[in-house]
């Protein structure tokens, strides 16, 4: 019989992952007032419970000194003997080139039991880990430690609605966009939307007991985002790609390629009146690594790390599973979120909320279908998907938005806890 897992992947209060949010440049001013709204500097306690990491407590906070710049970071220690630290900052301008924006964020964590969907299980050493038809149980259960090194820029080129400025300003009614969207207005990215140019050096490397895993790639891509309210879009359109590259300079690196691609539609439905706003929300993404050779016999020739690349399971996509419970060469996968914004507005009655300013929340159904293949092959990669569906709570509070995803697949039950909404 198949075992159930709940996956509870509350680590911090939502607002201390700021780095997850949409990254355009842009600020938000609530009405006719002057100011831009942002959120306040922030100092928060937390605790939570994993099935891999035991109980922890932790703290974080966030601190804006300008309307779209902002520094965070988070630390916490659990009772298996796991820690974590994360710092980074999100929207930082260079003085010498407007356009240009940086996001660096520096990770560390120590984790006595991180659950790795590689081989190496002695149970299943006909199968291999991660692939599309692996048994949930293949996995590896190491003391770790995890080492993150991001440094991310993003050049926003003079098209659209960022012609003239670098930085868009929304005008919104209690969170909602009442006036100058930054795109939706025409198919034309010349004069609609925001165009960007991304070039990320990432490195990551992960000692265990028994493997490690290292790389060092560098990510080239461009986006097109003609959303109207990035924040929340509710009509519009996202489409990017990107280019992922290891050169294989260091000593435990291998030399991989590996290719992205999303588009993303926002298709607005009719107002009632109990809803102030409903929106369907829909998103095809794929990936595919030329380099993956699983036929190799050194076993991994090319093939990028289970972390990186074509890769599901995890807080983004395919939420119902675990991080990084799928890999190879190729992946694809669709999700469709039904959202609904309600007329009624509880939160803004209730004193004790007052500092998290709830400007609206929202009901979300959503379902996802995807799976892995070790070929680009339409046929295959429809064939014997992995399914997940569920429901979410999403809110804006201040200038972010906060989620809540309670999600189910076959192989457990995963609530999720992050900022931004998923696409």
């Amino acid at each position: 019989m198949r075992k159930s897992t709940i996956l509870l992947r509350t680590v911090g209060l939502l607002l201390l992952f700021q780095t997850l949010e949409a990254t355009a440049q842009y600020k938000i001013r609530e009405g006719d007032e002057e100011g831009v709204l942002k959120s306040s500097t922030i100092l928060v306690p937390y605790a939570f419970s994993t099935e891999t990491l035991g109980f922890g407590v932790g703290i974080g906070g966030s601190y804006g000194p300008k309307g779209e710049s902002y520094y965070y970071g988070t630390a916490y220690g659990t009772d298996n003997g796991s820690s974590f630290g994360m710092l980074g900052g999100n929207h930082l301008q260079l003085p010498w080139i407007e356009r240009l924006r940086v996001r660096p964020t520096i990770m560390v964590g120590h984790y006595t039991r991180m659950r790795i969907f590689v081989d190496g299980n002695p149970d299943f050493t006909s199968e291999r880990a991660g692939s599309n038809e692996s048994s949930e149980d293949n996995y590896r259960e190491e003391d770790a430690i995890d080492i993150v090194m991001d440094l991310e820029f993003r050049y926003t080129l003079p098209w659209g609605h960022y012609r003239d400025t670098s930085v868009h300003t929304y005008i919104t009614d209690n969170g909602i966009l009442k006036d100058n969207p930054s795109g939706a207005t025409s198919m034309n990215p010349l004069k609609s939307g925001q165009s960007t140019v991304i070039f990320e050096p990432y490195y990551r490397k992960q000692f265990t007991d028994v493997e490690g895993h290292e790389t060092l790639f560098f990510k080239f891509g461009y986006k097109h985002d003609n959303r109207d309210f990035i924040p929340n879009p509710h009509r519009g359109y996202l489409i990017k790609t990107h280019i992922s590259h290891d050169p294989d300079w260091l000593a435990d690196t291998r030399k991989w390629t590996s290719l992205d691609g999303e588009i993303d539609g926002f298709i607005p439905l009719w107002d009632t009146s109990w809803t102030r706003q409903q929106t369907l929300a829909l998103s095809v993404w794929g990936a595919y690594s030329p380099t993956y050779d699983s036929r190799s016999k050194e076993g991994n020739k090319g093939m990028p790390p289970y972390f990186t690349g074509p890769t599901l399971g995890g807080y983004w996509r395919l939420r119902g599973y675990p991080s990084y419970r799928f890999h190879d060469k190729a992946a694809l996968l669709y999700t469709a979120e039904y959202r609904v914004m309600p007329e009624w507005q509880p939160f803004g009655k209730v004193r004790m909320l007052d500092p998290l300013k709830i400007r609206w929340w929202q009901i979300v159904g959503l379902v996802e279908a995807g799976r892995v293949a070790p070929s680009w092959d339409l046929g295959t990669l429809h064939t014997d998907m992995k399914y997940d569906v569920g429901i979410g709570l999403r809110g804006m509070f201040h200038a972010s938005i906060g989620r809540l995803d309670f999600v189910v697949s076959e192989e457990g039950f995963a609530v999720s806890a992050m900022l931004g909404q998923t696409f």
